[in-house]
């Protein structure tokens, strides 16, 4: 009968941590990279509603030539950079204000602005939404030297003055 002899070879026990270490590794990198991928993706929800509202407001905002006009007329009486700002501090830049109709709104179809350059003051004719006639409307001012408004103007306030500047709700046409 023969003998068999059994070689006894080595083990290389490290081929098989090197082989378990590969795959660990593997799965560590798989497993951050996924949750750097949601991490990053995931958006907070107050960002979120943020950018809904931005966005939806910029949609809503009043735009010149769709939803009113403006025209500026002698100009070499005031500077319009001059007439702009007043007219900011005054309220009448705010067109959404303006345009809108509830009780809360300027409700306004077209205001004239003239100009009483010896008073250095600025005379509002406001026509609201729905008005008759040329003379169916409100009388406001600012006085640009004091820079505040004025009340308790008459009719006759602008008669003679130049028009410098005309707004026009174009939404009621």
């Amino acid at each position: 009968m023969k003998k068999f002899h059994f070689k006894q070879h080595a083990v290389n026990k490290s081929k098989p941590s090197y082989f378990r270490v590969i795959i660990a590794v593997i799965i560590l990198v798989i497993i951050i990279t996924s949750l750097l991928f949601i991490f990053h993706n995931k958006q907070p929800s107050v960002a979120h509603s943020e950018t809904s509202q931005s966005s939806s407001q910029v949609t809503n905002q009043p735009g010149e030539g769709k939803d009113y006009t403006i025209q500026y007329s002698n100009s070499t009486l005031i500077k319009r950079s001059t007439l702009i700002k007043t007219l900011k501090k005054a309220g009448l830049f705010d067109f959404t204000y303006l345009l809108n109709t509830s009780d809360d709104g300027g409700n306004d179809a077209k205001i004239l602005v003239y100009y009483n350059q010896a008073n250095q003051q600025l005379i509002f004719k406001f026509y609201q939404n729905g008005y008759q006639s040329d003379n169916d409307y409100q009388i406001g001012g600012y006085d640009l030297q004091k820079q505040m408004g004025i009340h308790g103007l008459q009719p006759s306030a602008f008669n003679g003055l130049p028009l410098v500047y005309t707004w026009e709700n174009l939404q009621t046409k």
